[in-house]
């Protein structure tokens, strides 16, 4: 038998991560190419958006785990194990990116118009924007997973595994179509954490088994 608290903290998580990533998606200003771009952001807005995704994206990787954990033992249990795999993956490839836009952007912007800082800074950031685009349409599979999942499972209503499938397959492929409109990128972000946020009230509100 489960235990009541797999729900309440994994689902309250699952919240907590989706509310942080919203934020920090809503804050996040549209990546700087260049050394002299970056210098002209907002660095309180910029650091405090990378940090709620750090703090977002912990609390995610908890609650999916316990999302998967509850599905173990459903007939969608092996979409699960795929969810479960995915968030793994892009848990550590998401914090492995924002680390940089953090700390070394900042050191690099404070070295002025020194052209190695320029060059560095460019080298990090397409590296980080290739590790981007290729996270990205992994976490949206893992999405879809979790829903193919909530599909075997009566205790969740059957809309809620539907549309986790939508969601992410509409994200996979905005990943590539609207990687330069910023504010459609945006919101389709937003709508993959509020359904991540709705998962997490269900979960919250479900029995122990």
């Amino acid at each position: 038998m489960q235990n009541p608290s797999l729900y309440r903290v994994g689902g309250s998580a699952l919240v907590l991560g989706a509310v942080a990533n919203a934020a920090a998606i809503i804050l996040h200003a549209p990546q700087p190419m260049d050394l002299a771009s970056y210098g002209s952001v907002s660095q309180g807005t910029w650091v405090a958006a990378h940090w709620l995704f750090v703090i977002g994206t912990t609390f995610l990787a908890g609650g999916l785990l316990a999302l998967a954990r509850h599905l173990f033992g459903t007939s969608g249990e092996g979409w699960a194990a795929l969810g479960l795999g995915t968030t793994i993956v892009t848990s550590a490839l998401f914090l492995a990116i924002v680390a940089p836009e953090i700390v070394a952007f900042g050191m690099l912007r404070d070295m002025g118009g020194d052209v190695d800082a320029h060059n560095a800074y460019t080298a990090v950031n397409l590296t980080l924007m290739s590790s981007v685009h290729v996270g990205l349409p992994v976490f949206a599979a893992g999405l879809a997973f979790y829903g193919m999942a909530m599909l075997g499972d009566p205790a969740i209503p059957r809309w809620m595994g539907q549309a986790g499938i939508a969601i992410g397959l509409v994200a996979i492929v905005s990943n590539w179509m609207l990687a330069e409109q910023w504010r459609a990128f945006q919101a389709v972000a937003v709508l993959q954490y509020g359904w991540l946020g709705l998962a997490g009230k269900g979960l919250m509100g479900m029995k122990a088994r």
